[in-house]
């Protein structure tokens, strides 16, 4: 049959919407302004947790504030919204110079998006209480966030009295020692002018002259010090793995315009060190070489001997294992001398230039 009780009814047959009846003893008044939405569940500590670290991770990578907040405005964050800077301290504690840097700034952009000053100021409550334990895993914790105040206060997120109101009523030494090192940067600034370079200019943000400058000073450091690891340590805080190849021409370049043999040894061991720890990769060792290469014409003019001192640091940094075959034949070699001929009676002639 195409109809009936307990039947579909006939193929194709559409039904109209069923309109309420107001007889109905389940009718209710109100029923025709109901209004549905999506309700979020406010995050609790551990799925807070859980939720945001990837962001704040992923936004390291990215540097992306717009986006942080769009992605935090979508959560239901309730109470916990004075926990966003404490956990995007606490990652950046344990990240480098330039993820504190880009926490700060996220910081900054965050206050009155996503979280207010009270909030801000409520997060570092809970940061310095947190301390004891922060510095387990950061030693350098309490300085840390010292700055971390000083750098929010100096971009007005955080009122500058919020110092001030600490003082005589903290026991907790690690607590004492951050507000004590945001007292300093604090009154370094003039008039409550930005503390912009409390965290410097990590990595490629940082002018090519300054890495230059940079570069030149740590090498110096080094030729008076010996100390290889340290050269090494500072070298890995600038984070600029794509520009060591200056510090290999810078190297080299120091080696030929020096005399006597502490500088060759001592380069020649701080390249042998960088190489074998994978601090300099293999790209960026050509590439420093390759320049030295090319300008050698140029360096030879203020420094004589400059082809045969090249020459001989190449040949004992191939022994060394820190360039290859076809980079060390690649040497310019003009300042050899050399053989005349055969029936000279091994007279050597300096090559002409």
């Amino acid at each position: 049959g195409a109809g009936g009780k307990g039947v579909w009814g006939t193929p194709g047959q559409v039904y109209d919407v069923e309109e309420v009846d107001v007889k109905d003893p389940n009718y209710d008044d109100d029923q025709g302004n109901c209004v549905y939405e999506t309700v979020v569940l406010p995050l609790d500590e551990k799925a807070f947790e859980k939720t945001l670290t990837p962001i704040i991770q992923e936004y390291f990578e990215h540097g992306d504030t717009n986006e942080v907040a769009e992605m935090l405005k979508d959560l239901n964050l309730g109470e916990m919204k004075y926990s966003v800077p404490v956990l995007a301290v606490s990652l950046a504690l344990e990240g480098k110079a330039s993820h504190r840097e880009m926490t700060s700034k996220l910081l900054a952009d965050l206050c009155g998006k996503v979280v207010s000053k009270n909030d801000v100021e409520k997060s570092f409550d809970r940061l310095l209480r947190d301390l004891p334990e922060l510095v387990l895993d950061t030693p350098k914790a309490p300085q840390l966030v010292g700055q971390f105040i000083a750098r929010a206060v100096g971009d007005g997120i955080l009122c500058s009295s919020y110092i001030d109101g600490y003082k005589g009523t903290v026991d907790c030494v690690q607590a004492r020692a951050a507000l004590d090192r945001a007292t300093v940067l604090f009154s370094m600034t003039k008039g409550g002018k930005r503390i912009d370079n409390v965290w410097g200019s990590g990595g490629g943000q940082q002018p090519v002259k300054h890495l230059v400058k940079e570069i030149d000073m740590l090498l110096k450091e080094y030729l008076l010090s010996g100390d290889v690891l340290e050269a090494e340590r500072c070298l890995q805080e600038l984070e600029v793995p794509h520009f060591h190849h200056e510090l290999v021409y810078e190297a080299v370049v120091m080696v030929l315009e020096s005399t006597g043999e502490t500088n060759f040894k001592m380069m020649l061991n701080l390249l042998k060190s960088l190489w074998k720890s994978a601090v300099i990769s293999m790209d960026q060792m050509k590439r420093g070489y390759e320049r030295i290469y090319h300008e050698i014409p140029d360096i030879n003019l203020d420094v004589p001997h400059s082809y045969s001192v090249l020459e001989r640091f190449v040949e004992e940094c191939f022994k060394a294992g820190i360039i290859s075959k076809p980079l060390r034949d690649l040497c310019p070699s003009r300042g050899r001398k050399r053989f005349v001929s055969e029936g000279d009676g091994g007279r050597l002639k300096a090559e002409s230039y």
